[in-house]
C-alpha cells in the first residue's frame, strides 16, 4: 500500500506525538493488567510506538507492508517484526498486550475483516490462545 511512500511516511505524520501516545498506553495497560510485560503491535507500521513502547514492554510488531516494516526494521534492529495481515495471522506465542493504533484498523474495510482481525488480535492476548 505504501510502497511509494514508506520512506515519508513519517514526515506525513511528523504532528504526532508517538510518545504521549504510547505513554497513554502504558496507562491503560497498568490499569487493565499491571504485571504485562509483552505487547505486540499490529499495523505497527514504521515503528514510531513502538520505539516508545519497548521503555516498558518486550515488543514485537506485525504489518503486512513490506515498505513501512523496512523503515521499522531501520528505526528498530533488535525487534522482531512479523509480515502479516492483521485480518489472519498466527505468530504462535502469546502476548499480555496486543495494539493497533492510530487509523490502521480501517483499512480492515468491511466488517467481516473488523471481525476477523479482531478475532485474530484477541487470539494472542492474555487468555494465553494465539
Amino acid at each position: 500500500m505504501f510502497d511509494k511512500s514508506a520512506e515519508l511516511y513519517d514526515l506525513f505524520y511528523d504532528w504526532k506525538d508517538y510518545r504521549a501516545e504510547a505513554e497513554k498506553v502504558r496507562e491503560l495497560v497498568a490499569a487493565r493488567n499491571p504485571g504485562a510485560r509483552t505487547l505486540l503491535d499490529v499495523a505497527c507500521g514504521t515503528g514510531s510506538h513502538l520505539v516508545h513502547l519497548r521503555d516498558w514492554y518486550a515488543i514485537e510488531g506485525l504489518d503486512l507492508d513490506p515498505g513501512l516494516r523496512t523503515v521499522a526494521a531501520r528505526r528498530l534492529p533488535e525487534v522482531q517484526l512479523h509480515e502479516a495481515d492483521m485480518r489472519d495471522f498466527e505468530l504462535g506465542r502469546t502476548f499480555d498486550v496486543v495494539t493497533c493504533l492510530f487509523s490502521s484498523i480501517g483499512y480492515v474495510a468491511t466488517t467481516d475483516g473488523l471481525s476477523r482481525a479482531v478475532e485474530a488480535m484477541t487470539s494472542c492476548d492474555v487468555r494465553g490462545r494465539c
